[in-house]
């Protein structure tokens, strides 16, 4: 469901956007440049410095640190980042 297809932007951008929902209620901002040959995608959680609670402060810095140090999924030191860089 297209939720905005006028977002703010500078007046010499020339590239389109659109805001979508998808069916589990996540935004999408979309954004289409007619002059690049390849094309990308990035996603941005809001758990991060902003979300620290004044009680915890640095505790999505600990977070992010943990996530290099192994998960379930990639269990060895680093892996997670070797994968990032192997896959884009």
């Amino acid at each position: 469901t297209v939720v905005e297809d006028k977002v703010r932007a500078p007046a010499n951008d020339q590239r389109q956007y659109r805001v979508v929902e998808l069916a589990n209620g996540m935004q999408v901002l979309l954004t289409s440049d007619a002059t690049c040959d390849s094309a990308a995608a990035a996603l941005t959680v809001r758990c991060g410095t902003f979300q620290d609670t004044d009680d915890r402060p640095g505790l999505a810095h600990f977070h992010e640190h943990m996530l290099f140090l192994g998960t379930e999924k990639y269990p060895k030191e680093d892996e997670y980042t070797r994968y990032l860089s192997e896959h884009g």
